[in-house]
């Protein structure tokens, strides 16, 4: 997931003022007003703990989102192939922001700085690599080569063999026109059957 400098300003803010370590750290976005601290608990569970032992550092309302926003410290640095993007809480979707590798931060730095002065956000990079994708998995596909003349390898079938290639004769190798030859000739002969069975 992409986040903007906003949600990872908005992270370290909140592990400083809980001085909690922010690369051991989650922050949890569109929690609704009514939703109690068991509730929480309860819906965090199963989704985190494929990251080991956590607790809920602090919470946090939000004027702006008009959402609460939470901070959970994990026992473990982040295991990025096992943090969820979002979480389906009470009152819909909630985000799960944390810190990218440490040295994925001047990046996404320098390309929010780029977004901003082109007047775009990190969410028209997702919405576009998104389309994109889309279209590459729904576009013209390509039938699967199985046997083919490699350029190079000549007609030498141990340089073939080694490449893991099938040889095939060029289309003009007398190999190929007698191939052909004999599918005119079988036609030809098949006539001349129908043509006999016809007079009896």
């Amino acid at each position: 997931m992409l986040f903007g400098v906003k949600d990872i300003a908005l992270l370290e803010h909140g592990c400083k003022a809980l001085e909690v370590d922010s690369y051991k750290s989650l922050m949890t976005l569109g929690i609704p007003e009514d939703c109690n601290h068991e509730e929480f608990e309860e819906i965090t569970r199963v989704p985190l703990k494929p990251l080991g032992r956590f607790e809920v550092a602090g919470k946090a309302f939000l004027e702006e989102e008009r959402s609460k926003a939470a901070i959970i410290r994990l026992e473990e640095d982040i295991d990025y192939a096992v943090v969820p993007r979002e979480i389906k809480g009470k009152g819909g979707v909630w985000r799960v922001v944390y810190m990218p590798r440490k040295q994925d931060v001047e990046f996404l730095t320098k390309l929010n700085l780029f977004l901003q002065s082109e007047g775009r956000t990190v969410e028209d990079v997702a919405r576009v690599l998104r389309q994109e994708l889309c279209a590459t998995a729904t576009g013209p596909r390509e039938l699967p080569a199985r046997k083919c003349c490699v350029p190079g390898l000549g007609e030498n079938p141990e340089a073939a063999a080694t490449a893991g290639v099938d040889m095939l004769p060029p289309l003009n190798s007398p190999e190929m026109e007698g191939k052909a030859g004999d599918g005119r000739r079988g036609k030809r002969k098949h006539k001349k059957n129908h043509a006999s069975d016809k007079k009896l």
